[in-house]
C-alpha cells in the first residue's frame, strides 16, 4: 500500500527536534512492504497545509497516517493549543486525498484519543506506541477488512525496526536544531503525580538493543557529520546498568560526539555521570521540579533536597554542564516553599533552570484526580484545551513572583513568559554553527539582549 506519515509538529522553541516517533512508525511500515514517505510540517510554517496537498495530490496514498506530538505547548499564563493548525491538516488531508484512511496517532492523541477522534474526525486512531499496531492496521486495511475506530496498543519489548531517518530532512534539523536525538529505552516507573510517561510509555522500562541505539549515533555521524545528540529518554538514568552499557558502547567504538540526556536525582551516583563525561556527555538536565520538601511529596518525586545538591555537585566534579527544570505553583505550593525552592537552586549554581508555571492537567494522573477531589475540575471534562493546576495559595502572585525571578537571573528561562523572545537569538546561533542545548549560552544571551 502507499502510505504517507504526516509529522504535525511545528514548534521550534527551543529547538526544532525530529520526529523520531513518525519515523519509526514509517519504518516499522515499510519494513512490512509498504511504500512510505513522510510529509514533515515543522520547517514549511503557513505553507504546510498547501504543501501536503500537493504532495497528498501526487503520491496518491492508500493511507495517511497524522502524527500530533503535543496537545499545546503547556505555557501559563499564555498556553497555546495546537488543535487549529491540526484541524488545517486534517482537512488538506480529506481535500486532497479523500479515497485515503486517515489514521491518528503520537502522543497527544495517545493522551485524550476520544477528544482527538471527535474533533479530528479521522478513519482509524491508535493510542500509544504504534509501530507494531500500525503495520497490523494496514494489513487489515489490506486485507479489505474494517478495523476498530480505535485501537489501543500495548507496551511489548522495544521495536527493532530502525527509525526511517533517511524520510526526512536530517541535514535541515542539525543545522537549525544543533542536535539529533536517540532513544535507549521506553517506560517509567515512577510515580509523579502530573506525568504522563506511563501512560505514554507504560510503567515497565524496555530497552532498546545498545547495539542499536548507537549504530543510529554512527550513521548519522558518518552520513550526516552529526556529533551533538540528546538522548530522549524520560530519565536516562534508570536502569543504570543499560546507560551504562550505553555509555561503555560509544568509548569502545571510540565515537567523537556530544550529548545530553535527562537524568533523575533519584539513585544517581557520581561513577555514572563520571562514566558518562568520559562517553562524550557534556551536559544533563535533571527533572528536579522543586527543591522544598512539602512540593516534592505533592509532586511524586522520589528523592530528597539532600540528593539534588549531591548531584548537582557531582555533575560539576564530573565536569558536567547542568540544568534543573522546576514546577512553581503546583500542588501544596506557598510562599514559603517558593522561597524554599529559589534558595535551594541558586545555591547550586546551575548553569541553567527552566521554570514552568503551573502545571498542565492531562486525564489519567493523580493530579487530576486530586483537582477533582478538590472540586476544581472533574476528570472526564479534561481535554484539548489546556487546563492548570495551580496551588491557591500563590495564584495571586506567581507570574509577578516569577517575572522578578527571571529579572534576577539570566540563566533562569520562564518559557511561560517568554514569547518569542529568544527566538532570534538562538537562530542566530545555530546560524553560526552552535551546536548542543542552547541554554549553555543563555547568560550571555541575556547580556547581548540588554546591549
Amino acid at each position: 500500500m502507499r502510505v504517507m506519515i504526516v509529522a504535525a509538529n511545528q514548534e521550534h522553541k527551543p529547538d526544532p527536534v525530529v520526529p523520531l516517533g513518525a519515523a519509526c512508525v514509517a519504518g516499522a511500515a515499510r519494513a512490512a512492504g509498504h511504500e512510505v514517505r513522510i510529509f514533515d510540517a515543522c520547517f514549511k510554517g503557513d505553507q504546510a497545509a498547501a504543501e501536503l496537498g500537493q504532495q497528498l495530490a501526487g503520491f496518491k496514498p492508500e493511507v495517511v497516517g497524522l502524527s500530533i506530538r503535543n496537545v499545546d505547548d503547556v505555557c501559563w499564563p499564555r498556553a497555546h493549543s495546537y488543535l487549529p493548525h491540526y484541524l488545517r491538516l486534517a482537512q488538506a488531508i480529506r481535500t486532497a486525498a479523500p479515497q485515503a484512511s486517515l489514521v491518528l496517532g503520537g502522543s497527544a492523541f495517545t493522551l485524550m484519543p476520544e477528544r482527538f477522534l471527535q474533533a479530528l474526525a479521522p478513519d482509524h486512531g491508535i493510542a500509544g506506541e504504534g509501530e507494531h499496531e500500525f503495520a497490523r492496521l494496514l494489513a487489515a486495511l489490506q486485507a479489505g477488512e474494517r478495523p476498530a475506530a480505535l485501537t489501543r496498543a500495548v507496551p511489548g519489548p522495544f521495536p527493532t525496526t530502525a527509525p526511517a531517518l533517511d524520510l526526512l530532512d536530517i541535514d535541515e534539523y542539525y543545522r537549525r536544531g544543533g542536535a539529533l536525538n536517540v532513544q535507549t529505552r521506553r517506560g517509567c516507573g515512577f510515580t509523579c503525580s502530573y506525568c504522563t510517561y506511563p501512560v505514554l510509555e507504560g510503567r515497565n522500562s524496555r530497552r532498546n538493543q545498545v547495539d542499536a541505539a548507537v549504530d543510529q549515533v554512527e550513521s548519522c555521524l558518518q552520513r550526516h557529520g552529526a556529533s551533538h545528540f540528546f538522548v530522549v529518554d524520560n530519565t536516562f538514568n534508570h536502569p543504570a546498568d543499560h546507560a551504562a552499557a550505553f555509555c561503555d558502547e560509544l568509548l569502545r567504538r571510540e565515537l567523537k560526539v556530544n550529548w545530553t540526556a535527562y537524568l533523575s536525582p533519584a539513585g544517581l551516583e557520581p561513577g555514572l555521570l563520571q562514566l558518562m563525561a568520559r562517553a562524550g556527555c557534556g551536559s544533563v538536565e535533571f527533572g528536579t521540579d522543586a527543591a522544598a520538601p512539602a512540593t516534592l511529596a505533592a509532586l511524586g518525586k522520589s528523592f530528597d533536597v539532600t540528593q539534588i545538591q549531591r548531584v548537582s555537585q557531582w555533575s560539576r566534579q564530573a565536569g558536567l554542564k547542568f540544568a534543573h527544570s522546576l514546577i512553581l505553583g503546583g500542588p501544596d505550593e506557598t510562599p514559603e516553599t517558593l522561597a524554599e525552592t529559589v534558595s535551594v537552586i541558586e545555591g547550586l549554581k546551575p548553569d541553567a533552570v527552566f521554570a514552568m508555571l503551573g502545571v498542565r492537567l492531562y486525564p489519567n494522573t493523580a493530579l487530576a484526580r486530586r483537582a477533582e477531589r478538590e472540586g476544581l475540575i472533574r476528570e472526564s471534562e479534561l481535554g484539548i484545551e489546556p487546563v492548570f493546576y495551580i496551588s491557591e495559595a500563590v495564584s495571586g502572585t506567581l507570574e509577578e513572583f516569577a517575572r522578578a525571578l527571571s529579572a534576577k537571573h539570566s540563566n533562569w528561562f520562564f518559557p511561560g513568559l517568554e514569547g518569542d523572545r529568544w527566538l532570534r537569538f538562538w537562530r542566530r546561533r545555530r546560524a553560526h554553527g552552535v551546536r548542543g542545548p542552547l541554554w549553555e549560552w543563555m547568560a550571555q544571551a541575556t547580556e547581548e539582549a540588554k546591549s
